[in-house]
């Protein structure tokens, strides 16, 4: 993982180093030290870099409370330690800050419980005549909780911060705590148990994101329009579309031998048609809004534009380039310019769409320049990729116990999940148990990933049974002991069949997820009940050509945010494609030098562990690295730990 603040720790007026010898210094309390001195370690720095590290409160939320903890501790429920450590040090920094402002400040606790209770006095079922539904009164406490002031004196402009301040897996519930504030300020105004507990205005929801605004593919201008999509359409072609569309240019009256001489041209070239046209077209929409965006920030009338190649002008270009770069350099939240891909993507799409869209080499030659003008901001694909392998490499090759947390997390997360439906059922709680149901879905997941890690789109698509007239990907072998996932080449993104085998505790996961809990969670999630292991109300993105799935299945985000449960539980900071990388890892360990073996389980090429993959299909070896790796890793961390 790569932060911001490694760039120039210079420029930070406060640092964590400050704060510990203030705390140190003032007797504070020596577990929230502790806690402070962890902080490098979990970021993948040494402990010499806690001077590099800003003090500022919102700083800590955005990139230091969501890092994971498992490099730093071996507690059983790694989750709970962090969120244990995160509160320590959090309330440690605004001590630090009262203390250097010499004013304290008044949070008004006494008033938020006061108004929690007048909340929780009321919940109930609603069916049975109770004013909230129960557990409503636990939003406000994600707003008691980073409020500094009093209910009756928040302002918008508080709301504004606890927002910026908050990371991306709480702004959920804070938004449904504002949305609960304002109908409390609207149904209860004069309630004399909570008078002068309410603010007095309604609160507007605060944008949570510094991203670019967006901007619409219906709101451009409609010339424009048509001109990007003939453009798009002329750039994702392959032979039979370009012959189809050579036909229809000669009927429409173009002279024929100057048609068959661009098409004789095209098809002398060794250019390759994207496989997934509408992945393509995607992107091409993007980089075309994002100079539309640019255009209109420098001042120009959009509607003016035409026609595609109007948008080709050198200072909206530069314009485009520029306001990414600052964007991403001004945010906590977005990547550091130089370690994001974004840029790079925007102007190869642009690029394809200038050479093979409009064949004006004038234009290829603009956006090529604009990409030496930027060039340490333009990030070929395969750097970060190798950045993001070494890291989780390093973080396991450094910390052996975390390979073990890997290898296990099917069991140590579907542990969690079974202890928290249990006690969701005893206290009736379907929200709690629908929860504790997701976060079985991510034992599945896990499963996968663990017998032979595939890309995150093959987990979110995996079927268990036919969808319309394409096949499942689940065969059981031995029910509840052995199951088959094949992958066809369609479904692959390097046209690979790919097979997973899962055996034990992880075919074991899978069934019990199958036969008994995926059924009351499409009940309680309110579900219908589609193909897809892991379902949910979203149709697959970006399919080929030749696949055309049913909707039923998780969105990404959502995928993302199931994985992450998980990621936190076993406190490894991973997606589900680096699990890629822990896997290769792990096999290395066992067998130094193996690079065929890593690249039959990962399924690609032997080239791309030393710079190219195994040939054979990976099935045998999968399993047996997987059966390697549960028998031997207990003793290999043993000896590690220089044990007997």
């Amino acid at each position: 993982m790569t932060f911001q603040h490694q760039a120039n720790f210079n420029s930070i007026e406060q640092n964590l180093l400050q704060v510990r010898a203030w705390a140190e210094k003032n007797g504070e309390p020596d577990d929230a030290i502790y806690e402070l001195n962890k902080i490098p370690a979990r970021l993948g720095l040494t402990d010499h870099d806690l001077v590099s590290l800003s003090a500022d409160q919102v700083y800590f939320e955005k990139n230091i409370a969501p890092a994971p903890y498992g490099a730093v501790s071996r507690a059983k429920d790694l989750e709970a330690a962090r969120r244990r450590g995160n509160s320590r040090v959090r309330n440690l920094l605004k001590r630090f800050h009262e203390a250097q402002s010499e004013s304290p400040a008044v949070y008004g606790r006494d008033d938020w419980d006061r108004l929690i209770s007048f909340v929780s006095d009321r919940e109930g079922f609603l069916e049975r005549g109770a004013t909230f539904a129960t557990g409503k009164s636990r939003c406000l406490t994600s707003l008691r909780a980073r409020a500094r002031v009093s209910p009756r004196d928040i302002t918008q402009s508080e709301i504004d911060l606890i927002m910026a301040e908050a990371t991306s897996e709480k702004r959920k519930s804070i938004r449904k705590a504002i949305s609960f504030l304002n109908r409390l300020i609207e149904d209860f105004p004069a309630d004399p148990e909570i008078t002068g507990l309410l603010p007095s205005k309604f609160f507007d929801m605060p944008k949570g994101s510094d991203r670019a605004r967006s901007i619409a593919w219906d709101s451009l201008p409609e010339d424009l329009r048509a001109s990007s999509e003939r453009i798009m359409n002329a750039a994702v072609a392959g032979p039979r579309e370009l012959v189809e569309l050579a036909r229809t240019r000669i009927k429409n009256g173009e002279d024929p031998e100057t048609v068959m001489a661009e098409l004789n041209e095209t098809a002398s070239t060794s250019r390759k048609a994207p496989g997934n046209p509408d992945a393509a077209k995607s992107g091409y929409r993007t980089a075309i809004t994002w100079l539309l965006r640019a255009a209109e920030d420098i001042g120009h009338d959009t509607s003016s534009f035409l026609d595609l190649e109007d948008l080709y002008d050198r200072e909206i270009i530069e314009a485009a380039c520029q306001q990414q770069i600052d964007r991403s350099k001004s945010s906590d939240e977005l990547k550091d310019p130089a370690q994001s891909q974004s840029l790079g993507k925007r102007l190869t799409d642009l690029r394809t769409l200038a050479r093979h869209g409009m064949k004006r080499g004038d234009l290829v030659a603009l956006i090529d320049l604009a990409g030496r003008f930027n060039a340490d901001n333009v990030i070929k694909p395969g750097k970060i990729t190798s950045d993001s392998a070494d890291a989780v490499c390093r973080l396991i090759q450094s910390s052996p116990h975390l390979a073990a947390n890997f290898v296990n997390a099917p069991n140590t997360i579907s542990y969690a999940a079974e202890q928290k439906i249990r006690k969701a059922r005893e206290e009736n709680n379907k929200d709690h148990e629908a929860q504790g149901l997701r976060l079985y879905a991510t034992a599945v997941a896990f499963a996968v990933q663990v017998s032979r890690p595939v890309r995150t789109s093959n987990i979110i698509r995996l079927r268990h049974r036919i969808a319309g007239n394409i096949p499942g990907n689940l065969d059981w072998l031995a029910k509840g002991k052995h199951a088959r996932l094949t992958f066809k080449e369609k479904e692959v993104k390097n046209a690979k069949v790919i097979t997973v085998h899962l055996e034990g505790d992880e075919a074991r996961i899978l069934w019990k997820w199958l036969t008994e809990h995926r059924a009351r969670y499409l009940e309680l999630k309110k579900l219908e009940d589609t193909a897809y292991i892991i379902p949910g109300a979203a149709t697959p993105r970006l399919q080929k050509r030749e696949v055309n799935l049913p909707r039923g299945c998780v969105a990404p985000s959502t995928m993302a945010e199931i994985w992450d449960e998980g990621a936190r539980i076993i406190g490894i900071d991973l997606t589900p494609h680096e699990a890629r990388h822990s896997v290769a890892t792990l096999i290395l360990a066992l067998e130094p030098g193996n690079f065929a073996k890593v690249a039959s389980v990962l399924g690609d090429h032997e080239d791309t562990v030393r710079k190219h993959y195994g040939r054979d299909s990976g099935e045998a070896a999968a399993r047996e690295v997987r059966a390697a790796l549960k028998k031997r890793h207990p003793e290999m961390f043993r000896k590690m730990k220089g044990g007997k």
